[in-house]
């Protein structure tokens, strides 16, 4: 059974985490021995709040469909509208969570009109509700992750990838040649990480102290200091 720091029983069940199996959310065989960005911040948050807890690694469309199936109880991902709908927003991770569009050399791209007649990289279940997916004159090219896109434009098989800064950044500093023949960059969407909650799963003790130890390490910024662990260099956005 997990405790409170003031001794209060606070739930006798690990509170059951799902993490998307993206990198560098989740890692496996990491030569720096890394877990991954989400994976440590759910380990920290857990140990601070002491409770108990399991974490699936998992392709998002379990995620999401584990979250409303009761299968998990939380995960750590974007603020989006269908989120504040769906889940208990317990505590924000990270203030600034940028999306940004990535175009090969040689496109100009101020705004995502711009890529209109050009083939963009998308993974599947993202940008869900985005006027891009909508566009009948952006050509769409689903992938199963953001390491498949970023290999997709660094063969010049698509014009542009989409998906987080950090994920796209990620992908790029393990390629050779690294972010070569990048060219303009578009901050299409600037959210906050939050940890979220199915509603009605946890006592509301559990979700009392993943709050508050959640609040405490953001203010504290051990959150920034693991961020850190997983970024060498500036963003891709400016």
């Amino acid at each position: 059974m997990a405790f409170l720091a003031s001794g209060l029983a606070v739930s006798a069940d690990p509170v059951r985490f799902s993490t998307i199996d993206y990198a560098p959310y989740a890692l496996s065989d990491d030569l720096k021995g890394r877990k991954g960005l989400i994976v440590d911040v759910v380990n920290a948050t857990s140990q601070r709040a002491a409770l108990e807890h399991s974490n699936a690694v998992l392709p998002i469309s379990r995620v999401l469909k584990d979250l409303a199936s009761g299968l998990a109880d939380c995960g750590v991902f974007l603020q989006t509208g269908p989120s504040l709908k769906a889940y208990e927003q317990v505590a924000k991770i990270y203030e600034r969570f940028d999306t940004v569009i990535v175009a090969r050399q040689g496109i100009p791209l101020q705004s995502a009109a711009d890529l209109k007649g050009y083939r963009l990289a998308i993974p599947r279940h993202s940008f869900e509700g985005s006027s891009i997916l909508e566009d009948p004159e952006i050509e769409i090219v689903l992938t199963n992750s953001i390491a498949q896109s970023v290999a997709l434009i660094h063969a010049g098989r698509v014009d542009a990838v989409a998906g987080t800064d950090l994920s796209i950044r990620y992908e790029f500093s393990l390629l050779e040649g690294g972010a070569e023949g990048v060219g303009d960059i578009l901050t299409y969407e600037r959210q906050e990480m939050w940890l979220q909650c199915a509603k009605g799963q946890l006592p509301q003790q559990s979700l009392t102290a993943l709050r508050e130890a959640a609040d405490a390490l953001r203010d504290g910024g051990v959150y920034d200091d693991i961020m850190r662990s997983y970024t060498h260099s500036q963003p891709v956005s400016q």
